[in-house]
């Protein structure tokens, strides 16, 4: 079984194609896991996700949780299974997207997919395919967010680094000889649009002195 988490703040007009993509998965054996964070309790964003509750879509009115961070480890609390998916709102899955997934959970600890852009743009990022694990992680974020299936046991996210919340964690457990691998076919599209929480909140100053943190973690003399 995998519990798949869906942290709301921006975005609430995608989430029905969002949640009719898990409903299309081929594979089924999954909980849907949606937190409301930063709005007041009861708020209409609220409302539009619960009206998709249901036996395995549980909604959370997480009123004094800020940050995608804290909303994620929040979220946490309510899961029922040890593998945790994360979706995005405005991101979606195509339908093999866990079937195709779940034979590499024997062997790894991280499932990523490959993925192409839709919305303002079209293109598909350069990530690394197959087993990465020893890839570079200090050159580029290789795991598309919404495509992860990763050990709930391996799962914290830093409320310092929130916009690169989930670079972080990879680089956390890369650091600790974790196993990745990246399907492939492309089975997740990430939608590009100006109103997304990335573009809303994070400025370009911002992301790269959080960048630059992170990597002092990791390779201290990186920066002087």
């Amino acid at each position: 079984m995998i519990s798949i988490l869906m942290p709301v703040y921006n975005g609430i007009e995608f989430i029905e194609e969002s949640i009719n993509s898990i409903k299309q998965q081929t594979y089924n054996n999954w909980e849907l896991i949606i937190g409301i964070n930063g709005h007041l309790e009861n708020s209409d964003v609220f409302k539009t996700a619960k009206k998709y509750e249901c036996e395995n879509i549980k909604v959370y009115d997480m009123i004094h949780v800020k940050g995608k961070s804290n909303a994620l480890n929040k979220m946490l609390d309510f899961c029922k299974y040890n593998w945790v998916s994360i979706l995005d709102v405005d991101d979606l899955w195509l339908p093999h997207k866990l079937e195709y997934q779940i034979p590499y959970i024997k062997n790894y600890d991280i499932i990523g997919t490959n993925c192409k852009y839709f919305g303002e743009s079209n293109k598909i990022p350069r990530i690394p395919l197959g087993d990465f694990s020893n890839f570079n992680f200090l050159l580029s974020n290789p795991v598309i967010n919404s495509s992860c299936l990763i050990k709930k046991e391996l799962c914290y996210w830093d409320s310092k680094y929130d916009s690169v919340e989930d670079y972080k964690l990879w680089l956390t457990l890369w650091s600790k000889k974790k196993l990745f691998f990246n399907i492939p076919e492309i089975l997740t599209l990430h939608r590009i649009h100006n109103n997304s929480y990335f573009n809303t909140n994070c400025k370009q100053e911002t992301l790269v002195k959080k960048l630059k943190d992170i990597f002092k973690d990791y390779k201290p003399n990186i920066y002087k």
